[in-house]
């Protein structure tokens, strides 16, 4: 999510509180047709939107309107449809057919009794984003599979409907099955040092943030892919994250590196999206594959002004670019270009968009 006003007021609370193959000589052997497609590769970054925004939640006064807020972001929740718009995340996914995506926002909203207690324990599934979209894509003939999901916050409040409201937010690797010769030998992830503990009268929300990552084979060429989401709200924890992503001993490393995710940082500081966690990623070392293969179209697939989903068609709300895919050494990008910001393909019979952010696809070649 990424909304400036909600984004400055939550700031400024925190601040009080804390290329072309060569030809074959002569006498060597022809190569097969089609072996140039071997090494391409086809990414995705999407982030599916939880469904409410946690703002009115974390700012209330007191521990009525706290249980207030709970029960009507569940209530957003619930209209804001993800099963709905897991079919049309789908549709995106098929008509461009990559073979790695990376997943931001992929909740798990569960539910349990009022027990009083300040962890997060309850357990009763009300929706698994990620199940949701994998058996939405299998309903559209595409095989998917869950690599790796990365829990990160996980966090619970007490509702005014007598039930507590918990929600686990995740990075999730989704891999096309069916992929001739791309194949995972490892997987990992982790939480960022740098986090928010940010205090509300319902307990403390430890704002965590994290990736998940693929060690990946395409025929013989190996590459390492990430999937991150940066913190939205104070820009120097989303820094201090950027920077731990790609310092000596984190997640970006090897001859090939494909990272993408919500950065929640515009390279031109556009949508009250300060530019500086995106310069640390190019500070170290990460090439941004967007304005490498377009000059001309920004790139803009964020955001949404309302939590419901509901903006109308025009005009349209796209006015920043923080959903992106970057590079390190060996892989060229070959096109990128984004999905889900289409009001014809991208909203629901209803009214609803497929999320608050559009996605992004780009495809690469591996050297």
């Amino acid at each position: 999510m990424n909304r400036t006003v909600g984004r400055r007021m939550l700031a400024a609370l925190l601040a009080l509180a804390a290329v072309a193959a060569v030809a074959p000589a002569a006498d060597a052997k022809p190569k097969k047709r089609g072996k140039a497609n071997d090494s391409t590769v086809t990414v995705m970054t999407r982030n599916l939107y939880l469904g409410t925004d946690l703002i009115k939640i974390a700012t209330a006064p007191d521990i009525d309107a706290f249980k207030a807020a709970v029960a009507a972001g569940f209530a957003e929740v619930k209209a804001t449809n993800f099963p709905a718009r897991s079919k049309l995340i789908a549709k995106e996914v098929k008509q461009t057919k990559p073979d790695l995506i990376g997943l931001q926002e992929a909740a798990l909203w569960r539910t349990g009794p009022s027990d009083g207690s300040a962890s997060p324990n309850a357990t009763k599934v009300a929706y698994d984003y990620v199940k949701l979209l994998v058996r939405a894509l299998k309903r559209q003939g595409m095989k998917y599979k869950v690599v790796r999901a990365t829990n990160e916050a996980d966090i619970e409040g007490p509702s005014s409907e007598g039930y507590d409201v918990r929600l686990t937010m995740r990075d999730a690797i989704l891999v096309r099955a069916d992929r001739k010769g791309l194949k995972v030998r490892k997987k990992g992830g982790a939480n960022f040092t740098a986090r928010i503990p940010f205090p509300t009268v319902g307990g403390v929300f430890d704002v965590r943030r994290g990736y998940a990552w693929a060690d990946v084979k395409l025929g013989r060429k190996a590459f390492r892919f990430v999937d991150t989401h940066l913190e939205a709200y104070l820009e120097s924890t989303r820094v201090a994250q950027a920077e731990e992503l790609v310092a000596r001993g984190g997640p970006v490393k090897g001859k090939r590196v494909i990272v993408l995710g919500d950065m929640n940082s515009d390279p031109k500081g556009e949508g009250g999206s300060p530019p500086s966690a995106y310069d640390a990623l190019i500070a170290g070392g990460l090439r941004d594959v967007w304005p490498a293969v377009n000059k001309r179209d920004p790139g803009y697939a964020c955001c949404l002004r309302t939590t419901t989903l509901t903006d109308p068609p025009r005009p349209l709300p796209w006015d920043h670019r923080i959903d992106q895919i970057f590079v390190k050494g060996k892989v060229k990008p070959v096109n990128a270009k984004t999905t889900g910001t289409n009001p014809r393909t991208s909203r629901t019979k209803g009214g609803l968009w497929a999320s608050d952010h559009g996605g992004v696809v780009a495809k690469l070649r591996l050297r």
